[in-house]
């Protein structure tokens, strides 16, 4: 095949791959993938000056000056990029100084030896090998990135053998002039399909690295998404004063057992904090929180581990037993106001004891739950105007001045 030929073909190809970089630079916003949109560009300028050179052979060597500063310059931004994939490290002042000072003098150098482009593509090569085997090295496996990193190993395949590659070129050239000139010669008539097809590869993996890692920082989007809704669906389900689960969940819980097959039936209780006005108006509602809080904790310490206590209203609790009648709940239940005897809040300079009233209510089926529950509700309030009545010293009023060194801490 006519070098030529093959350089024009080749320089389609990069100008493919740079256009595909170009377009993807529109919906990506990557420092990686900047830096190889400019490395393709550089590379295309380079074939397009070496095929300049050939047309132009009087003026050749600024030609070929291009192109060498056009390879280094590929060179430089491939490995830019890959550690800019890997550890976010980007192109600094010094390292485009050093680079700078250390590709111009070598373009020059190479582009005016009176024996042209074969003379020297032997060392050429060689620098070119040794930055694919730089880029190869540089773009260790990005380990924070899940999946499967297919893009990646396209990328390290490419990379290793455009490595393999530009070596043997070297060791091609630095034989060219021995006994075997008129073979090389048949074979390196190809030479610019292979590096084609090598370039395509890389290309190819560049494009899939970058798209995978759209794809995980959308999966971590997508993670952090599900955390967030998850913790929202929390606060839902959960009363964060009491720990208690909430109106919602009540009703999240009838929808779960409306689709469940078979019989449930228990009995449910509604709690009804006594006096809590008063604690309120007198001592802040801080402390009447600390006391819908403490008794939320003396109800879970009597019922089962399996039972699912809510907290319906400011003061209002109920629980769902399932598996139990309102006889049994209520001899489990009873012990509660004695429970809260030994519970002291302070929050000021009194000490105030909790009461609380509630009622049972038995249910054969999940749908009559919500009628147990008002069931339930009327007993509460019936108990509640019995305690009225049987004392007007109800518990949640002062019952004794404390000393007024006491801490105010809420306990």
């Amino acid at each position: 095949m006519d070098s030529e030929i093959g350089l024009i073909i080749q320089l389609a190809g990069i100008l493919l791959i740079t256009l595909l970089l170009v377009f993807l630079t529109k919906s990506l916003k990557s420092t990686a993938l900047r830096y190889w949109k400019y490395a393709w560009l550089s590379m295309g300028l380079a074939l397009f000056s070496l095929y300049a050179a050939f047309e132009f052979p009087s003026i050749a060597k600024p030609f070929f000056t291009l192109y060498y500063l056009g390879e280094y310059a590929f060179a430089y931004l491939l490995i830019a990029g890959c550690r800019n994939y890997v550890s976010d490290e980007k192109i600094t002042a010094r390292s485009c100084l050093i680079f700078t000072a250390a590709s111009v003098p070598a373009a020059v150098f190479l582009s005016f030896p009176s024996g042209g482009l074969d003379a020297v593509f032997n060392f050429h090569s060689f620098i070119m090998a040794a930055a694919f085997a730089v880029a190869f090295f540089a773009f260790r496996s990005p380990a924070k990135f899940s999946g499967d990193n297919c893009g990646w190993r396209v990328m390290k395949t490419a990379l290793a053998l455009l490595a393999i590659d530009f070596f043997h070129y070297t060791i091609i050239f630095s034989l060219r002039h021995t006994s075997y000139p008129q073979l090389l010669g048949k074979y390196l008539g190809f030479n610019s399909i292979i590096d084609l097809v090598l370039e395509i590869l890389l290309g190819f993996g560049m494009v899939i690295v970058l798209l995978e890692r759209v794809r995980q920082d959308v999966e971590e989007s997508n993670r952090k998404l599900k955390h967030a809704h998850d913790k929202l669906e929390q606060l839902a389900h959960i009363d964060p004063l009491t720990a208690a689960f909430t109106r919602h969940a009540f009703y999240s819980f009838l929808q779960n057992h409306d689709k469940e097959t078979g019989t449930v039936s228990g009995c449910v209780g509604v709690f009804d904090i006594d006096n809590l006005k008063p604690i309120n108006d007198r001592f802040g509602h801080t402390v009447g929180d600390v006391a819908i809080s403490r008794v939320a904790h003396a109800i879970r310490s009597l019922v089962r581990a399996d039972d699912l206590i809510f907290r319906w209203g400011g003061d209002e609790f109920f629980v769902v037993m399932l598996g139990c009648n309102s006889e049994q709940s209520d001899q489990r239940l009873g012990e509660l106001n004695e429970l809260l005897k030994d519970i002291k809040l302070f929050g000021a300079a009194e000490e105030i004891l909790i009461g609380v009233s509630f009622g049972f209510a038995d249910f054969s089926d999940i749908n009559d739950l919500e009628k147990s529950v008002k069931t339930a509700d009327a007993e509460m309030y019936r108990a509640k105007q019995r305690n009225k009545c049987a004392d007007k010293n109800a518990p949640g009023v002062l019952v004794r001045t404390m000393p007024t060194e006491i801490s105010t801490t809420l306990h």
